[in-house]
């Protein structure tokens, strides 16, 4: 019963008010991070991309090809403690534990290097 309690209490909170520079379109360019470290690139128009929508819904395209939607929040995060990580976490679906977010200019980035996690920047397209 507890639990329930938690989970519902945090499904309740509010999220951050999302930028409208946001919605579009945002093209995959670069991948890195992880355990051995890697560094990847991504030309435009390779066809990995999410398209985020004014309503909280999104879509994610894999070459292309449609397989993810659903909708999305964005809560800032107390990072007060680990100011290594951005401040700004994004929950996609029902999935209780957001990836760290952060929007600089037209580059969103998904994910943190922190601990060996892979990290995901997207460009407006």
């Amino acid at each position: 019963l507890i639990v329930i309690i938690v989970v519902c209490a945090l499904s309740c909170q509010k999220g951050s008010s999302v930028s409208p520079t946001l919605f579009g379109k945002w093209e995959l360019s670069r991948l890195y991070g992880g355990l051995s470290y890697s560094d990847s690139t991504y030309k435009p128009g390779n066809g990995t991309y999410y398209q985020f929508n004014s309503d909280s819904t999104y879509k994610h395209y894999t070459k292309n090809i449609p397989d993810a939607q659903g909708v999305f929040h964005i809560r800032k995060f107390d990072n007060t403690k680990m100011t290594y990580l951005p401040d700004h976490q994004i929950f996609f679906d029902a999935i209780l534990y957001g990836q760290p977010f952060q929007m600089k200019g037209s580059t969103i980035t998904i994910g943190t290097t922190v601990t060996d996690q892979i990290a995901l920047d997207y460009q407006k397209i």
